[in-house]
């Protein structure tokens, strides 16, 4: 691990133009699930050459500590950090690259997008993520999966905006998943920032058997409706997502579905940046319970020095 950190430090340093600023980072965050299967991530860092918080490199260490009914596991690790987006668009780069050691495997984790915009009402985005599989099964037999995909983003008009996503996520226990996304967004009171949304996703397996480590149906599709926010209060950018709909499990038939996401950024005292979120999702995961839900709250900080 120290030697990683030492790589990846050094890669940043040398690929990083005469500092502006530096920064200090923080960032916590909780979930529980119905199965009270509960993480802590905490993650500490320094940013380098810090404009904004979409402009910046840096690097971070991190543990997550997973808990459920008397059995813990914490996983350590390491990341890198890379952003540089516009503004208005957001087009351009947000990379966390890393690894993270458990169950005696090293793991690739992180999430990184390319944002491109080609034409004025086009956009194009390159995807590429990592992570583990978060059941207790999956973390003792250090399962993780890495994702790929690519989607985009299409003006219809002056108030419909079409989005979809195609990607291919394997497995480490040689399983695969193949996922199409699709969403249309009306743009119905702009003067409010209030959209309706109504999105669909689907992916199928490849491998059927997994031993029981997380929840793995040949196939599962779901469709929700429901209205998006985005407004500018006190200085503060606040976004949210409320929809419901239905989710179909193969062999399973189908079970309502819910999700309610809340972001909100801005600035404290100075030029300290403030981003925290909420999730709640009543969808399936990779637990195999009935009714399964799955909430999640986090802050992250950014403290120019």
């Amino acid at each position: 691990m120290r030697a990683a950190a030492a790589a990846i430090l050094a890669l940043l340093i040398a690929n990083t133009a005469p500092a502006q600023t530096n920064a200090a980072l923080g960032q916590a965050q909780f979930t529980d699930d119905t199965d009270g299967f509960h993480s802590w991530l905490v993650r500490g860092g320094a940013l380098f050459n810090h404009a904004s918080y979409l402009d910046y490199k840096g690097v971070a260490v991190q543990t997550t500590h997973y808990s459920q009914s008397g059995w813990s596991r914490d996983v350590p690790g390491i990341v890198g950090l890379w952003r540089d987006q516009q503004r208005d668009t957001l087009a351009g780069f947000n990379v966390e690259a890393g690894i993270v050691q458990v169950a005696g495997h090293t793991r690739p984790v992180g999430d990184a997008t390319w944002g491109l915009r080609p034409l004025p009402g086009t956009g194009v985005e390159l995807i590429a993520a990592g992570g583990l599989v978060e059941t207790k099964t999956a973390l003792d037999r250090g399962i993780a999966y890495t994702l790929w995909g690519v989607s985009a983003e299409q003006a219809l008009g002056e108030r419909f905006t079409a989005i979809g996503l195609v990607g291919a996520q394997p497995f480490t226990d040689g399983n695969d998943r193949i996922h199409v996304r699709a969403r249309l967004i009306w743009d119905a009171l702009p003067e409010y920032g209030i959209t309706a949304q109504l999105r669909w996703r689907q992916y199928e397996s490849r491998k059927s058997d997994v031993g029981g480590a997380y929840f793995n149906p040949d196939r599962y599709s779901q469709w929700l409706a429901g209205i998006g926010v985005r407004q500018r209060r006190a200085g503060w950018l606040w976004t949210g997502t409320f929809g419901a709909g239905e989710q179909d499990i193969k062999g399973s038939g189908t079970q309502p579905s819910y999700l309610a996401e809340i972001r909100g950024e801005g600035s404290l005292a100075g030029d300290i940046h403030l981003a925290v979120n909420f999730l709640y999702s009543r969808a399936a995961a990779f637990s195999q319970s009935p009714g399964y839900w799955y909430g999640l709250i986090g802050a992250t900080l950014i403290a120019p020095f």
